[in-house]
């Protein structure tokens, strides 16, 4: 049986992290879920910055790729998922205490797994990104949701190939995460937005001996 993500052992490049707002060549959205992530939300490791470069300069002409969240503070995490574990709660009234966390866990990831021990989120070590397309007029390419909505759809519309979704919104899927796999980075399996490289979660389904990316609390230099 393979490792879970939390088992894979991380050795930390210390890579800088950068600021999009600062750099350029990456579109950004206004700061997500909540006031606090406005610090961080544009903050990403130089790889990962790099790479979505990369992803920019493949897409065809009129498309932009816009980062939704990258940096998420371990607070800010942890708000997150006690939100989410709430919405989970009322949904499975009947569910026990771990299964109602390991649900929570498909969409928000917690700073302390149901034991009790430490976990290192995806979105706080800076390696992974919420992304999506936008046109020339800066609006979002039909995905069959916006990124925004994924707490008011139906969680199935939230996966990347879900039953049902229109012929276009299935293409304009497809194209983000081609264009983003070959880049470098996987896709989480429960959100078509959600991309990682260098965390664990990027070990895992490459195979790679470790991940790179630990988490950013105390990475406290910034390049522009």
């Amino acid at each position: 049986m393979s490792a879970s993500p939390q088992e894979i052992l991380i050795i930390d490049n210390n890579e800088e992290l950068i600021d999009v707002r600062l750099s350029g060549g990456i579109h950004y959205g206004p700061p997500p879920e909540c006031p606090e992530t406005e610090q961080d939300y544009c903050l990403i490791r130089i790889g990962v910055y790099q790479r979505l470069l990369q992803v920019q300069s493949s897409l065809p002409t009129g498309l932009f790729l816009r980062l939704y969240e990258g940096l998420r503070s371990l607070s800010v995490q942890s708000q997150l998922f006690d939100e989410e574990l709430n919405r989970v709660r009322q949904r499975f009234p009947s569910f026990s205490d771990s299964d109602i966390h390991i649900e929570t866990e498909k969409l928000v990831s917690s700073v302390r797994n149901h034991d009790g021990s430490i976990n290192i989120p995806p979105h706080s070590t800076g390696g992974a990104v919420d992304v999506e397309i936008i046109d020339e007029s800066g609006r979002a390419i039909d995905f069959g949701m916006e990124i925004k909505d994924w707490v008011n759809v139906a969680p199935e519309l939230i996966t990347p190939k879900p039953i049902g979704l229109s012929v276009q919104a299935a293409k304009n899927r497809l194209l983000l995460v081609t264009k983003m796999q070959e880049s470098g980075f996987v896709l989480y399996e429960h959100e078509w937005w959600h991309f990682s490289y260098g965390d664990r979660y990027w070990a895992k389904k490459t195979g790679a001996s470790h991940a790179i990316y630990g988490a950013c609390i105390n990475l406290t230099n910034t390049v522009s």
